[in-house]
């Protein structure tokens, strides 16, 4: 076969490739949804969010959802109803070949467990406030406080939001994370720490100069406590800059 036939029959099979694609693709576009596939990456943290709650928080928001063409699904509004699940973050809608609406989110990271009020709650390390789930428990921080506003989801108050930053610096920190247990804020804005060990509380104070004062915490912790005792005092301050000041448990009965 001479080359110029050669090159025509190559021409030829492209463009007849090129038809079936389009022609392919028309037909997909024209048939009807045949799912939603979620996946969700949690990374370590235990499952909050099981695939089927997802699917209910779309077809609630999108009910003829199933009913639509492949090629008319609006892939944004599919998006927004995803993310009114408050465990998720990060969602993004493909359709697949095989005409199922495809759905992939993360799983956000609790770092603390807000207890506010009656309300059991997570915080996760970008200060999004969460429903504890029934799916599972994150063993992170326990927070609470003496509130004096109501807590709005997509508002953090002024409370809140010290809890939090105290809660994404030990998370950060795991060196200081390690040694507390529990946090709390008084009405007039003292955070109290619970540790780990001792039978004592500490009081940071503000939230401001956290590294300042968890190096004095440490410090106490390795040179201080060991010669005084672990249950002499009942209270270990550090509201005052550069100090730790300690309050000895009261001995009388």
């Amino acid at each position: 076969m001479k080359r110029p036939y050669k090159i025509l029959l190559i021409i030829l099979g492209a463009v007849v490739l090129a038809v079936l694609v389009v022609i392919g693709n028309v037909s997909r576009s024209r048939s009807t949804v045949r799912g939603i596939e979620v996946n969700i990456r949690q990374g370590r943290v235990p499952q909050l969010v099981d695939d089927q709650t997802v699917r209910d928080s779309i077809v609630a928001a999108l009910p003829s959802l199933l009913q639509h063409s492949v090629g008319s699904v609006d892939r944004e509004a599919v998006a927004e109803a995803a993310a009114r699940v408050p465990y998720l973050k990060e969602v993004g809608v493909a359709v697949s070949v095989s005409g199922k609406v495809v759905v992939r989110a993360r799983q956000r990271r609790p770092i603390a467990r807000l207890y506010y009020g009656n309300q059991e709650l997570y915080i996760d390390d970008e200060g999004v406030v969460m429903p504890s789930s029934p799916l599972g428990n994150c063993n992170v921080l326990v927070a609470g406080g003496d509130f004096a506003e109501p807590l709005r989801p997509d508002s953090l108050n002024r409370q809140v939001t010290a809890l939090w930053q105290v809660a994404r610096f030990l998370d950060k920190e795991s060196k200081y994370g390690e040694l507390i247990d529990q946090i709390y804020i008084e009405r007039d804005g003292d955070i109290m720490m619970v540790p780990k060990l001792g039978g004592h509380v500490v009081e940071l104070g503000s939230p401001d100069d956290l590294d300042e004062k968890f190096d004095l915490l440490l410090a106490f912790y390795r040179k201080g406590m060991p010669r005084a005792g672990w249950d002499t005092y009942s209270r270990v301050s550090l509201k005052y800059h550069g100090q730790v000041v300690c309050t000895k448990r009261n001995e009388t009965k």
